[in-house]
């Protein structure tokens, strides 16, 4: 999934920092998800910083090669 934008990060947390509004109420009025608020409000308490954050390593695969290999016989004899 994509990332929010600047944007409407900066709109949550100035919204936010107004006052008078819930997060569950935030989440709502921006159509996000709850989850994204509370991580969104705790980056900024913790490192100053709303910029979504730079996948470094991309996510291991749960099969080994063995099964990679496997998969991809399967996948050719079906043709």
């Amino acid at each position: 999934m994509k990332a929010y934008s600047l944007d409407l990060r900066q709109k949550i947390v100035d919204t936010y920092a107004q006052g008078n509004i819930s997060q569950r109420q935030l989440a709502k009025q921006f159509r996000v998800a709850l989850s994204f608020i509370e991580k969104l409000l705790k980056q900024q308490r913790e490192t100053s910083s709303i910029a979504p954050k730079l996948r470094t390593e991309q996510t291991p695969t749960k099969l080994n090669s063995r099964a990679i290999n496997c998969s991809q016989a399967n996948r050719g004899s079906e043709q």
